[in-house]
């Protein structure tokens, strides 16, 4: 059964159904994309339980071990993006990668480079792929639970999975306690809604109407996040978990995620390159550091 959720940012209970991103996505009932009234943070409620994710993650084909060797085929991508985390940290020592969508093999990089890798996967299927197939430390932990890391254990944390998190706030406070002070998380979201890409894209959909997802129509697991973040949410809520976000961009480049279609390339790089500049690119990449100080009494 559906449940329906308050703000995780600033729970207030006033949120505004919103149909025109719920059709953006192909929801249907009892699934509903929700603005806060309060902060602005979007939301799908109702949504399915953690229970029902669950479900959802070992059925699914976009979630299947068959589906994991795509992250195979990004293994500059990730390395670049390792590069960026490892010029904010001091010194290689233990990383915590929460999520295996892709695999593991972002966390099979990491390694390669000198880190010391665990991980924690909440679906069975990536985290015995990326165990049997990438050698990593990865433990299966029911709804992304930390709670087993002692606190101050890792100098960084790395995760492309922050959208699918049933509770974001208590994820950054898990990932605060077990990071060593002035340790490090990088974080990438879409940046749903808000970049060109997607203005751009609900454009074509209302001039196509009925006959859009002939042309852009998607899994809809694929879609299916729990979160919408922007630029400011995101950061409010790294700021109120008690960190301080040193970099924030909306552009990465070469994404294999965004450029997997090969038709109209030229018109894509020029798109996310223009949204990048405008802080409207495809994705959201954060890093933020968990600074000494009162808020690290635990």
């Amino acid at each position: 059964m559906p449940e329906e959720v308050k703000c995780n940012l600033c729970g207030s209970d006033k949120a505004v159904g919103n149909p025109g991103y719920t059709w953006f996505l192909d929801l249907s009932e009892p699934y509903e994309v929700r603005e806060c009234a309060s902060c602005g943070l979007i939301y799908l409620s109702p949504r399915p339980t953690p229970d029902e994710l669950v479900e959802l993650y070992s059925r699914e084909p976009y979630f299947s071990r068959d589906n994991a060797n795509r992250g195979a085929t990004r293994t500059k991508f990730y390395t670049d993006r390792l590069r960026r985390l490892e010029q904010l940290v001091p010194q290689k020592g233990r990383l915590l990668g929460i999520g295996c969508l892709e695999g593991g093999y972002a966390l099979e990089i990491a390694q390669e480079l000198g880190w010391q890798v665990t991980g924690v996967e909440s679906s069975e299927i990536l985290s015995s792929y990326a165990r049997d197939n990438l050698s990593i430390d990865i433990q299966t932990v029911n709804y992304w639970d930390l709670s087993g890391f002692p606190t101050d254990t890792f100098d960084a944390v790395y995760t492309h999975s922050f959208e699918h998190f049933s509770d974001p706030r208590a994820m950054l406070s898990h990932c605060f306690r077990v990071l060593k002070p002035s340790g490090t998380i990088m974080i990438e979201v879409p940046n749903q809604f808000y970049s060109f890409k997607d203005k751009f894209r609900k454009f074509a959909m209302d001039l196509l109407g009925e006959h859009r997802y002939k042309v852009f129509r998607k899994p809809v697991p694929q879609y299916f996040h729990l979160y919408y973040y922007c630029q400011d949410t995101i950061s409010k809520m790294l700021r109120e978990e008690g960190f301080t976000v040193s970099r924030i961009k909306t552009y990465s480049p070469r994404h294999p995620v965004y450029f997997r279609n090969k038709k109209g390339k030229w018109f894509q790089e020029a798109l996310y390159a223009l949204g990048g500049l405008f802080g409207k690119g495809p994705s959201l990449e954060i890093v933020a550091s968990a600074e000494a100080g009162p808020a690290r009494n635990f």
